[in-house]
C-alpha cells in the first residue's frame, strides 16, 4: 500500500472515530507517541498531560513541521504529511477528542484546536499551498475539510 494511500486512510479513519493500528512507543502518563521522519529538515514536537493520549506523526518529505499538545484523557492526534514545506499543529484540551490532518503536495498548513469533549476533526489537503484552521469548543463537534 502506498504511503499516500495509508496516510489518507489513517486520517479518514480518525475523522470517523475508528482506531488506526500503528507501532507505538509508551510515553509519560500512559500516553503513546510514534514519530517516523524520513527526508531531511523535518521537526516534530509534542506534549501530553493526562492519560491514554495518542500521537502519531509520519513525515517522509523535507522541511515539514508537526506540533501537538494534548491535555486531558483519551485524546488522539495523527498528522501524516509526505511532501515538502508542510506545517501541522494540533491542540487538544479535554477528553476523547480526535484530530487527523494528512497533507501530501507542497506548502500546506493546518491548525486544529479542540477544547471540550468528544470533538472530531478530519482535514486532507492534496495539491499546493492549502490552509485549514479549525476551532472547536464544547462537546460533540465534527469538522471535515478536504481540499485539492
Amino acid at each position: 500500500m502506498s504511503s499516500r494511500l495509508s496516510l489518507s486512510l489513517a486520517a479518514l479513519a480518525l475523522s470517523l472515530g475508528a482506531t488506526v493500528s500503528t507501532s507505538v512507543v509508551p510515553a509519560h502518563a500512559e500516553g503513546y507517541v510514534s514519530i517516523q521522519q524520513r527526508g531531511w529538515a523535518n521537526g516534530a514536537a509534542g506534549s501530553q498531560r493526562g492519560y491514554r493520549n495518542r500521537l502519531t506523526v509520519q513525515q517522509d518529505g523535507s522541511s515539514n513541521s508537526a506540533h501537538s499538545r494534548q491535555y486531558g484523557n483519551h485524546n488522539r492526534a495523527v498528522v501524516g504529511q509526505s511532501g515538502n514545506h508542510h506545517s501541522a499543529s494540533t491542540y487538544q484540551n479535554g477528553r476523547g477528542n480526535i484530530a487527523g490532518v494528512a497533507q501530501f503536495g507542497t506548502g500546506h498548513t493546518v491548525v486544529t484546536s479542540q477544547d471540550g469533549n468528544g470533538n472530531a476533526v478530519g482535514v486532507i489537503q492534496a495539491g499546493r499551498n492549502n490552509r485549514a484552521n479549525t476551532t472547536q469548543v464544547g462537546a460533540g463537534n465534527v469538522s471535515v475539510i478536504v481540499q485539492d
